[in-house]
């Protein structure tokens, strides 16, 4: 029987149901880019004879490299697929460097310890090579790609290497979770009380704690994949919060607020001796300037300011 892909099956997960089925199972994935092309390195689609799951990024690219994919019976190779304006009816204009990899059976080993690794929140480290490919789960290695005549390796992290904490657990937090979720971020929701139902009923976090606002830095991972937003229940939590973090090495430390909220509070911030340079690292108020005003709408500003952030649009 053939494995058939849900609408938006995990694709490491139909690899493994592909393998079962005995099928002819093909891993192609960006090792390399230039340019302004659809999908960047890392991204990958998983092809069988009739099914594929995940994306290169669409377009002429990927339906070219799936038909090579299903065409693909030999060694690993390397394709580079080169973008020009109008070319392939896109304004695409750049490079991408694929490669293809035909998954074994006796692979199906490590694609259970990928499945896993990412099912758990967990990060580990895949490496592609002729030879094949392995997964170590735990670390975190840096991207790169190296190659010497015909002999290449490509290293790339996987999992939710980014972190984001919500510290107030109200709806906009919720709205925000469901945004995040759709992207790769560990989502934190930290509150003070009990009992708060957009807390309890938020599925979309993967940690949710009742914690001690004058603790808080304890909670909060350190480092640049951090990335805190605040939006408490009040002025007087606002502000513990943010002074408890101001000395947090941190990506991203934003507060929900009208300008006139904020500019008060750091005024009086200030004159009870904050650092006036780390707050004005602080982002504040929070959020793309699309006169958002629902949950929703302020999730969205919010996520895109960080997506902006996080990819260099943004400062």
């Amino acid at each position: 029987m053939k494995a058939q892909p849900d609408p938006k099956p995990d694709p490491w997960r139909f690899a493994l149901d592909a393998l079962d089925a005995g099928e002819s199972v093909v891993l192609v994935m960006v090792i390399d880019h230039s340019g302004s092309v659809p999908g960047v390195t890392g991204t990958f689609v998983v092809v069988t004879d009739d099914g594929q799951a995940g994306t290169i990024g669409g377009g002429a690219a990927e339906h070219t490299m799936v038909d090579r994919a299903r065409g693909h019976r030999a060694d690993a190779e390397l394709v580079d697929f080169v973008h020009t304006p109008g070319g392939d009816g896109t304004l695409c204009n750049g490079l991408q460097r694929f490669a293809l990899l035909t998954l074994q059976p006796t692979d199906r080993g490590t694609i259970e310890q990928i499945v896993s690794t990412l099912e758990h929140h967990e990060t580990g480290t895949l490496e592609l090579s002729p030879p094949g490919f392995a997964f170590t789960p735990g670390t975190a290695r840096e991207t790169s790609f190296e190659q010497r005549e015909t002999d290449w390796t490509f290293t790339h992290p996987i999992g939710l290497l980014d972190t984001l904490t919500i510290v107030g657990g109200g709806h906009v937090a919720l709205a925000l979770s469901r945004v995040m979720s759709t992207l790769p971020f560990r989502i934190t929701v930290l509150d003070n009380r009990t009992g708060l139902q957009p807390m309890d009923d938020n599925p979309f976090a993967h940690h949710k704690e009742v914690v001690d606002y004058d603790d808080i830095a304890r909670h909060v991972p350190e480092g640049d994949r951090s990335w805190v937003v605040v939006m408490t229940y009040g002025h007087k939590h606002d502000r513990r919060v943010v002074e408890n973090l101001l000395g947090h090495d941190v990506r991203y430390l934003g507060l929900m607020g009208s300008a006139t909220k904020i500019k008060r509070l750091f005024a009086d911030m200030e004159a009870q001796g904050a650092d006036p340079e780390a707050l004005a690292r602080v982002r504040a108020p929070i959020g793309m300037p699309i006169r958002s005003h629902t949950p929703e709408e302020i999730a969205v500003s919010v996520a895109g300011e960080m997506i902006g952030i996080r990819n260099g649009a943004l400062e």
